[in-house]
C-alpha cells in the first residue's frame, strides 16, 4: 500500500490539475478578504478565518476534492495503464484504496495551504488581536475542515470512478452538494448533513448563533466512511470487467 501511495505522489508531479486546487484555495482566501473588507466594521483575524472556512466547505473543497480525486483515478483509464498495473498483480480494490488515501493526503496539504494563505493575509490586513492561540486554532480548523469535506465526498469519488470520465458528473454533484450546505448550516439538519457536520467538529464559531451536536456529526461522517468501505467491497474489480469484455468479444467472433 505504501508503494502505491509513493507511486501516486510521483505521478502527481505530471498532473497540471493540481494547479486548479491551488487557484481554488487562493480564490477562497481572496474572496473572504473581499467579503470582510466590504463592511465598514473593524475586522479581526478570527472573523476572517471564519469567512475562509465558510467559503471552503460551501464552494471550494467539495468539488475540488472530487475533481482531483476523480482525475487521478481516471488517468489510469485514459492512459490505458490499468491493465499493465494489474498484471503485477495488484487487486483493483487495493489500487483504488491507495489512490483514495493519496487524495486524502493531498486534501490535507490543500488545507494547510489554505491556512498559510489565510495567515499571510491576516498579518497584512487583519492583525488586530491576532494571538498565537487564534493562529493555532485556525490551523486545526482549516486542516480539519479539509479532512471532513474529504470524508463527506468520499462515496461520490468511489461511485463515479467505476467508468472512464465518470468523475465529471461527480464534480457537478459535489458542487451542488457543497453549495446546499449554505442553506442547511444553522438549521435543524446541520448536524446530519455530512458537509456541514465538519463545522461542529472543528468548533466553527461563525456568528455565535450556530449550535452543534458533536456526537451526531461524528456519526454522520462515520456513516460516510462505512458507506465508502461497503462501496469498495462491493465494487467489481477491473480485472472482472476486463474478463467479461473479452468473453463477450469471443462470443461475437464465434
Amino acid at each position: 500500500m505504501i508503494n502505491i501511495i509513493v507511486t501516486e505522489f510521483q505521478k502527481l508531479k505530471r498532473y497540471s490539475i493540481l494547479w486548479i486546487g491551488i487557484v481554488a484555495v487562493l480564490f477562497s482566501v481572496l474572496l473572504a478578504a473581499f467579503q470582510q473588507n466590504s463592511s465598514n466594521e473593524i475586522i479581526q483575524y478570527e472573523s476572517y478565518t471564519n469567512s475562509v472556512i465558510w467559503n471552503n466547505f460551501s464552494m471550494i473543497f467539495p468539488f475540488m476534492i472530487v475533481l482531483i480525486g476523480g482525475y487521478i483515478i481516471n488517468r489510469e483509464y485514459v492512459d490505458h495503464t490499468l491493465k499493465n498495473m494489474l498484471t503485477v498483480p495488484i487487486p483493483f480494490r487495493k489500487l483504488l484504496m491507495g489512490k483514495l488515501i493519496t487524495v486524502g493526503l493531498v486534501t490535507t496539504l490543500y488545507g494547510f495551504f489554505s491556512f498559510i494563505c489565510t495567515f499571510l493575509l491576516g498579518i497584512v490586513f487583519y492583525n488586530r488581536n491576532m494571538s498565537s492561540a487564534l493562529v493555532v486554532k485556525s490551523l486545526f480548523q482549516l486542516v480539519g475542515l479539509s479532512l471532513c469535506c474529504y470524508l463527506a465526498v468520499l462515496p461520490i469519488i468511489i461511485f463515479f470512478s467505476r467508468k472512464q470520465n465518470g468523475f465529471l458528473a461527480g464534480v457537478g454533484l459535489a458542487f451542488v452538494y457543497g453549495f446546499c450546505g449554505i442553506f442547511i448550516a444553522g438549521r435543524a439538519l446541520t448536524d446530519y448533513y455530512p458537509i456541514t457536520a465538519g463545522l461542529g467538529i472543528i468548533k466553527f464559531t461563525g456568528d455565535d448563533t450556530l449550535n452543534f451536536n458533536l456526537s451526531v456529526e461524528i456519526g454522520a461522517l462515520s456513516i460516510m466512511i462505512i458507506l465508502s468501505m461497503i462501496m469498495l467491497f462491493c465494487m467489481k474489480g477491473f480485472e472482472d470487467r476486463n474478463t467479461l469484455s473479452k468473453n463477450t468479444a469471443k462470443k461475437h467472433k464465434g
